[in-house]
């Protein structure tokens, strides 16, 4: 971590304050590219300490994110690169990876503000009924398999699985008119 190179007693820098957050979306856009979660965690690593290096080029006046997910496509192609070199095998090509990242980078674009989403979703939750509710978080939270859920609730696996898609439409959609969520 970048804050482990300073002095303890100084405050954080801006520069700081913008990656550090960021951070676990770089991680995860980088595996979304690279899909190896040691290598993607080496790459944050990397592109945290290229964003801190390349500071001073940073215009506070454009997107953050944006000029941060562009240096961490950069060090994934470099990586990429890297490794087809060493295995010997071709690389996909350069419009492919574009495609790839332009494609990663604008589902972790609508994750701006996590909290707020996280809000709409507890504020959805509670708009369940009890037993939607109930088997929602068994699946979801408590990580219950679909063959435990149709066993207790009596049902068969497809009719379990057909009710939490209808249930996760639901809060879909009861999040997308949520204040909250919208500027997110």
């Amino acid at each position: 971590m970048i804050s482990v190179l300073k002095d303890p007693t100084e405050t954080s820098s801006p520069m700081e304050d913008l990656i550090e957050p960021l951070r676990p979306r770089l991680r995860a856009f980088l595996y979304s590219l690279i899909a190896d979660y040691s290598a993607a965690d080496d790459l944050t690593q990397e592109t945290c300490l290229v964003l801190w290096e390349k500071r001073d080029e940073y215009d506070p006046q454009k997107n953050f994110q944006s000029w941060a997910f562009q240096i961490a496509f950069y060090q994934a192609q470099n990586f990429r690169r890297k490794t087809a070199r060493r295995q010997s095998r071709e690389l996909p090509s350069e419009s492919l990876m574009e495609k790839m990242a332009n494609t990663a980078a604008e589902a972790f674009s609508g994750a701006q503000d996590d909290d707020s989403r996280k809000q709409a979703l507890l504020i959805c939750l509670d708009k369940l009924t009890d037993s939607h509710k109930t088997l929602i978080l068994s699946r979801y939270q408590d990580g219950i398999s679909l063959e435990s859920l149709s066993d207790s609730e009596g049902l068969k696996r497809n009719a379990i699985a057909q009710k939490l898609f209808r249930i996760r439409r639901t809060l879909l959609k009861c999040i997308q008119k949520q204040p909250s969520a919208k500027n997110a």
